[in-house]
């Protein structure tokens, strides 16, 4: 079986000093344009893999994408309905603002997915796949990690594109915020329709997930992540502080956490994902 390739070496990311109060990465400023084109790739790879599941369109798509014919009929009308979603189609592109923040939330996703083991000891249980309707209501992201001891875990994420001339520290700080106001929302409408399906440890941690999330637990914790430019990246563990402004009961600095991936021109790069997206039509 062939080895998936993977995102995190490409972006070279660094660890948060240990000083820091936030665990935190940052990374992909010093892409090249060999490892750029790669990253491309895998992030629109990865939104036709979300977005097809096990349906046939993903191997017709990766077939265009790859030099094949277009499909047509039916087959194409399913694959421009999927491409659609989040990116829109060559003659009805979605708006420029919406394709940055999916692409900003790919690259969590595939992140987050690519992270099995924590700094802290905590192991990756489940990554809840992102929407692949970047407008779409409710919580970015959400992940289950068993810590050390053995005990499930939670971490619920807010994920924003920067492009503004104002500093991240704005864009994490307002991130924080709809954390604080509405986390408690996101992690309600996720956690009945899992207690239907789920049992054992992990059916117990949806079930009392909202409780937990009020009572600050040592089970909770919150992440934000960015997909910004190069020169935004923050350049101080300070950038962070919003986020342990806001939930100051989480006490261990693995309770708050936050991945800044920083590219050369953001902008352009999410066009070229859009691009390689368009491609498999």
């Amino acid at each position: 079986m062939t080895t998936p390739p993977m995102l995190t070496p490409l972006l070279s990311l660094i660890d948060s000093p240990a000083t820091s109060q936030v665990e935190y990465v940052i990374g992909g400023s010093t892409l090249s344009d060999a490892s750029r084109d790669a990253a491309a790739g895998l992030l629109a790879d990865e939104y036709m893999t979300l977005a097809c599941g096990r349906a046939p369109s993903l191997d017709r798509w990766r077939s265009r994408r790859d030099g094949a014919p277009a499909q047509t009929g039916s087959r194409l009308k399913a694959l421009e309905t999927i491409v659609s979603i989040a990116f829109g189609l060559p003659g009805k592109p979605k708006n420029i603002d919406h394709v940055q923040g999916h692409v900003a939330e790919l690259f969590w996703n595939r992140l987050i997915n690519e992270r099995t083991l924590c700094r802290d000891g905590r192991q990756l249980v489940r990554a809840h796949p992102i929407k692949i309707d970047a407008l779409e209501p409710g919580g970015d992201g959400f992940v289950v990690y068993q810590d050390a001891c053995g005990t499930f875990v939670f971490r619920l994420w807010e994920i924003k594109k920067h492009d503004a001339e104002n500093s991240v520290s704005a864009t994490i700080n307002r991130a924080s915020k709809q954390l604080l106001d509405r986390g408690n929302e996101y992690l309600a409408k996720l956690a009945g329709p899992e207690t239907l399906t789920e049992d054992g440890v992990l059916g117990d941690l949806y079930a009392n997930m909202t409780e937990l999330w009020f009572d600050r637990s040592t089970r909770a914790g919150v992440g934000v992540s960015v997909g910004t430019s190069d020169h935004h990246a923050p350049k101080h563990p300070t950038a962070f502080g919003s986020i342990r402004t806001q939930f100051p009961e989480f006490a261990e600095t693995s309770q708050t956490e936050s991945i800044v991936v920083a590219v050369p021109d953001f902008p352009a790069f999410a066009d070229q994902v859009k691009e390689i997206v368009w491609s498999g039509l």
